[in-house]
Parts: structure tokens; sequence; C-alpha cells
């Protein structure tokens, strides 16, 4: 399911592994993290929430803690349900259960965590040599064009002019030489959102590919 506004959700994926120590953490200062929706996989638990009228940060990179990552606006939680077959080994911990407004705690640490955990910068712009750089690529079919726009990390500022390309083929190549995660789930996600004709994937940058991207 998609996770946002619209679907008046959000949710948080644990790792269960890097983030067990997360996990406890949160459901020690935060309760009701366990007894709101929640969805089992073979590695992984996705708590569900309500989505708040205030909005969430606009980051998109997603870890607000360690082994912890959140799913905002324009993210996708995998569900079990019919149809749903490639996602056999997920279940859900309780079927009946509703997912619950975040507490106000947990509401400030996703904040906190929208910018540091651990006293460690989340996201760092340094062009040193092989630093990582997170960029929004969005893409958005016209026509017969695909109009591409970059932007910085928050999903805000627009770090460039729009390149425009004739093929979906192009679109899908930049991602992949932009160092986006294309693991199933994401390649499912990309190719979906391809044929609707409007989505966005995160690209991950050396510096030198960031200042060529730039500077182009």
């Amino acid at each position: 399911m998609a996770t946002g506004e619209e679907s008046g959700v959000f949710a948080i994926k644990f790792s269960l592994d890097t983030g067990s120590a997360t996990m406890r953490e949160f459901g020690e200062r935060d309760p009701g993290i366990s007894r709101t929706l929640q969805v089992r996989g073979t590695n992984e638990l996705l708590t569900f929430l309500k989505w708040p009228a205030a909005g969430l940060p606009t980051f998109t990179c997603g870890m607000i803690a360690p082994g912890a990552c959140l799913l905002a606006e324009k993210s996708y939680a995998p569900i079990p349900g019919p149809g749903m077959q490639i996602y056999l080994h997920r279940e859900y911990a309780d079927r009946e259960a509703l997912a619950l407004p975040a507490s106000e705690w947990l509401m400030e640490r996703i904040h906190q965590g929208a910018h540091t955990y651990g006293g460690v910068q989340l996201l760092t712009f340094s062009r040193l040599p092989n630093v990582v750089q997170c960029v929004v690529l969005r893409f958005e079919r016209k026509g017969n064009r695909w109009f591409c726009d970059f932007y910085e990390s928050s999903g805000v500022a627009r770090i460039r002019e729009t390149l425009i390309y004739r093929s979906s083929d192009t679109v899908v190549s930049l991602a992949m030489r932009g160092g986006a995660i294309i693991n199933y789930e994401n390649h499912v996600r990309l190719y979906r959102e391809m044929k609707i004709g409007h989505g966005s994937v995160l690209l991950n940058l050396t510096s030198e590919q960031y200042n060529k991207l730039i500077a182009a």
C-alpha cells in the first residue's frame, strides 16, 4: 500500500537484526507502538500509524534511527492480501488492530531523526571524493517526453534545470547509474510509476557524479 496523507497512514520499518535495539527502545518509550497495526516479514517489522495532521518531514532517505526507516509520503509498504503472492512471507501481527495515532514522543523522535541519530549527521553534502550525495529524481511524462527534475534530499530545493528524454528506458538507466537501490520491491515500484507516468526515486551519487549533475 502507498503511505502518505492520501491513505492516512505512515509506517516505521524496523530491521529485525540491525534495528532490534531501536525497536526495544521505541517500545519502552511508547507502548502504543506494540498495539498499533503491524506486519511481520522475514527480517523486518512494519509498524503502521495514523498520518498526523501536521504532516511529516519531507526528507526521503528515511532513516530515523539505527535500523529504523520512516515510510512517509510517496513510499510503499508491502502488506499481505489477495494477489500479493510475492509477499507470502508477510503476516499481520493482529489483523484486527487499527493504525493508532503516533505519540508526542515518537513525533519528536521522527523530526529529530530527520536530521541526526546517535549524534551523527544523517546526510552530508561535503564535496570530498567518494562521499555519497542523496538526490531525489522526480520524473513525469508529458506527451512523448519524460521531464526529469533533481532535488536535494529534502525534496524541496531543486539543484539544476530540468532534463528531458524521449525514452522511459533512459530514465530507468539514469536511476540505475545514479546508484538507486533497485531491489525487487523498488524495481516493482519504479516500473509501476513509469506506467502511470510520474514518480520519484532516490539517487546515491558520488561527489564526482553530483558535481557533474549540477554543472551540466
